[in-house]
């Protein structure tokens, strides 16, 4: 086995979902049986990876969902569940009460209006509500909030809502491709701003946050900026490093197809092929996957960039963008003139 585990495993346990969001990446079909499930979960055990990922679609469709969660727990391997909160129950919340997932809520908007456009079929009261009954009981661990052209100006409201829901960390999600990605995409002028407010938003209300973009910190150090960051995992990305993890962790889809990014187009099915194990080692060590890894094959701005080891830029959506996996990002705010 490869010396080194990866830094997470996300796992989309089912293609089914209740809302049809504006940012949806989509999803392959089908879906894993039970018995194939849990043999994914001892296979997760053996590589031994900082966390386990649980989403969808939405998880909580999945009639075995607490199955996979109470072997995963077997096996010791601390879970984040995220979940659109529109089909919890206090049901629900007291079976988690007994387990040590922690459940990430995905809010997109600061109010009903904006929320409810992007997530068509929700109930932002609803989810609300959840929300403060989940913080209460100390089974969230934050809310996920992807950072979209109609909703990146409400992040100070954002911050500010969940203040007062006493919700202790915001996790921001740069958009990644997805069917409607280019309308929904940040220029790197919005992004800069983005980045900004969130930075001031996080010191005025006290909310904790991480930035899932690799860009992030070097921005952070070019413009002198002083983030309040959550310390710890942030459930959604790697806290120990600050560069695009590509290949260093997996994505597994709810056919078993299996990828180095969540929105890789590149994919290995395990139910045709090897173990999770085997597909590890072959990421791990395959000339092409390290190069892709390497900051040294950047071209463009990305390689003359003083902070490309700490980014080396997001490399799925800077192939969707630009059909090079080597290029540069085309939305990083440090490539403004």
């Amino acid at each position: 086995m490869s010396a080194v585990a990866p830094h997470l495993i996300d796992w989309a346990v089912t293609n089914r979902c209740n809302l049809h969001c504006h940012h949806c990446r989509g999803m392959h079909k089908g879906e894993l049986n039970t018995e194939c499930a849990l043999k994914i979960v001892n296979e997760i055990a053996e590589l031994k990876p900082g966390w386990v990922i649980i989403e969808g679609g939405e998880p909580f469709l999945r009639e075995d969902l607490f199955k996979i969660l109470e072997q995963l727990q077997q096996n010791q391997i601390p879970v984040y569940l995220i979940t659109n909160g529109m089909l919890l129950t206090n049901q629900i919340l007291s079976n988690l009460e007994n387990m040590t997932a922690k459940l990430m809520i995905s809010v997109d908007g600061a109010d009903a209006e904006t929320y409810e456009a992007i997530r068509k079929g929700s109930d932002f009261q609803r989810v609300i509500n959840w929300t403060r009954e989940c913080a209460h009981l100390g089974l969230l661990e934050a809310i996920n909030f992807t950072v979209l052209k109609s909703n990146y100006t409400q992040i100070p409201k954002l911050f500010a809502l969940a203040s007062s829901l006493r919700v202790k960390k915001i996790n921001l999600i740069g958009l990644k491709p997805c069917y409607r990605y280019e309308e929904e995409l940040l220029t790197p002028s919005a992004y800069l701003e983005a980045i900004k407010m969130t930075c001031q938003s996080s010191q005025e209300t006290g909310v904790n946050f991480f930035f899932d973009e690799p860009f992030f910190w070097a921005v952070v150090k070019r413009y002198q900026l002083l983030p309040l960051t959550a310390n710890g995992s942030a459930g959604i990305l790697a806290p120990s490093t600050t560069a695009c993890i590509f290949g260093e962790y997996l994505f597994i889809e709810p056919d078993g197809t299996v990828k180095p990014c969540s929105f890789s187009p590149m994919g290995i099915n395990i139910i045709n092929s090897k173990s999770l194990v085997e597909i590890w080692q072959y990421m791990s060590t395959t000339a092409f996957f390290k190069q892709i890894k390497s900051p040294t094959t950047r071209r463009g701005d990305c390689l003359n960039c003083e902070y490309l080891t700490d980014c080396k830029g997001c490399r799925s959506r800077t192939y969707a963008l630009t059909g090079d996996w080597f290029g540069s990002d085309p939305c990083c705010p440090l490539a403004l003139k």
